[in-house]
């Protein structure tokens, strides 16, 4: 379904990169030449030559889909940037600016020309949690084909530079595909305020008006409202992992309260106007569950709190207690 699963990823590391899962078809936005783009539609040019295995060369052009270019280095980023023309590896610096390592982004580029080396490459994502070992897309060298590596030995004084028309904040991928389906723009979360970037615990995010898309190997959901508040003021998903729904309408109370919830990997948020918004997890969540929900309980009032050997926490129609000996037990 997506081309990024071609990437092999090692275990453990949190590279973040398939949130950028992008389909074969082709970007819902095709700029024209030297026109503005999204990251989405640069990933899909950049691996059509990598499929042909375009050969290296100084001379001609190679012509698919996306145009005729010059197939050595420059001439790849230049198709992939969909820019007017085949640029040359001097030419680069002028439309683009300099970024931090850290910051780099997939379509961003690398790009040299001291000490006798005259090259650029397309940055993919890191190989590595330390960000040590780029992965990149590149036409390298005669005999050789474009294609996607590792470079094992760092930046190897590279510049790190960003296209000057490359549209940071469009969504793309798998977090831009929720957002489509949210409505975009004009649905729940509203217009892209941050580019999408690096998550906590090897995850993505992009950041909109009115909330989140979080992203984890391989699914994105949005988090927003008075649940999003919440779960950035208890430390996110370093606390309670990653969302495994998108928020959804909570059942009634006995005294006909409705609500809101959002399950994440460690913890149930629920929200209702006259409750706010509180966090049921663990043993306690397992007598909540096993009890009814909210349809028998009510909403939770407060979050666990500390009582004498072990802690507790109440609901608008019981209070469940836990403690290492007895375990949990519920009161009226």
């Amino acid at each position: 379904m997506r081309f990024f699963l071609r990437l092999t990823r090692a275990a453990g590391l949190a590279l973040a990169v398939c949130a950028l899962a992008l389909p074969a078809a082709p970007a819902a936005h095709a700029a024209g030449p030297d026109e503005p783009l999204g990251r989405a539609e640069v990933m899909e040019r950049s691996w059509s030559w990598i499929a042909e295995q375009v050969p290296y060369s100084w001379t001609g052009c190679h012509e698919n889909q996306y145009g005729c270019y010059r197939p050595d280095c420059s001439g790849f980023v230049s198709m992939a940037w969909h820019l007017g023309t085949s640029l040359t590896t001097w030419d680069l610096w002028n439309v683009t600016r300099d970024i931090p390592a850290d910051d780099l982004q997939p379509g961003d580029a690398l790009l040299k020309d001291a000490d006798g080396t005259d090259h650029v490459a397309l940055f993919l994502h890191w190989a590595d949690a330390a960000h040590t070992r780029p992965v990149v897309r590149e036409e390298y060298d005669f005999g050789q084909v474009a294609e996607e590596r590792v470079w094992n030995d760092g930046l190897r004084g590279f510049a790190p530079r960003r296209y000057d028309r490359l549209d940071d904040l469009m969504p793309y991928g798998t977090i831009g595909a929720k957002y489509a389906a949210l409505g975009g723009p004009g649905g729940a979360l509203g217009q892209p305020v941050r580019g999408e970037r690096d998550a906590s615990e090897g995850g993505r995010f992009q950041q909109f008006e009115r909330g989140i898309v979080l992203w984890h190997p391989d699914v994105a959901y949005a988090v927003y409202g008075d649940i999003l508040t919440r779960f950035w003021a208890t430390d996110a998903e370093r606390r309670w992992g990653f969302p495994t729904m998108d928020e959804a309408d909570a059942s009634a109370a006995p005294d006909g309260t409705k609500g809101r919830y959002q399950f994440f990997e460690r913890g149930l948020f629920l929200w209702s106007p006259a409750t706010g918004t509180h966090i049921v997890h663990d043993a306690i969540y397992d007598a909540f569950h096993g009890s009814g929900h909210e349809a028998a309980l009510g909403y939770p009032t407060s979050d666990e709190f500390a009582e004498p050997g072990g802690t507790a926490q109440q609901f608008q129609n019981a209070t469940i207690h836990w403690n290492p000996t007895r375990g949990t037990w519920i009161t009226h």
